[in-house]
């Protein structure tokens, strides 16, 4: 059985890797053995800062994203239901944590293939699934290049699934 130091240095190893193509995979053993390193106290808030320095966030990603579409602010945010408040807050906190109806809502207004979308959401943390009607229905949306959401949220209502927006 690992103990709870062992466990600590895998999570501060894999945050290192996660976040450094260079890290050196074998440091990590099967089984939760390490060999060969000393467990410094950790700090896995400051470690995470640390090594995500140069990471896109959720929020810049969307700038970004709205930046490359040539479009204005206000189109996309109107366009994807989202209050001007609302996308303020967005815009100015790197760390806000938007809804997964916030994310596809601007998926949808940036008209983002399914390659993009998937970026979006997993940067978020989210990701579409089979398994949920609703992420289904968004997805035929996005298959078939139908970048209206207030068409989206009416065929969501009628299957009784989460609108899009905020």
């Amino acid at each position: 059985m690992t103990d709870l130091k062992n466990i600590e240095q895998l999570v501060r190893i894999y945050i290192e890797k996660f976040f450094d193509e260079q890290a050196e995979p074998k440091k990590m053993k099967m089984y939760g053995l390490i060999t060969n390193m000393e467990l410094d106290e950790v700090d896995f808030r400051k470690l995470y800062a640390q090594a995500k320095n140069g990471v896109e966030t959720f929020s810049e990603m969307l700038l970004r994203l709205i930046e490359e579409s040539g479009e204005k602010k206000s189109t996309i945010y109107n366009r994807a239901n989202i209050d001007r408040r609302h996308f303020s807050k967005i815009a100015k906190h790197a760390d806000y944590q938007p809804s997964k109806q916030t994310v596809l809502a601007f998926a949808i207004a940036l008209k983002l293939d399914f390659e993009q979308t998937k970026d979006l959401l997993g940067m978020a943390g989210f990701t579409l699934s089979k398994a949920n009607l609703g992420d289904v229905i968004v997805s035929f949306f996005i298959e078939y290049k139908i970048f209206d959401v207030n068409l989206v949220n009416q065929i969501l209502y009628k299957y009784e699934q989460p609108l899009l927006g905020g």
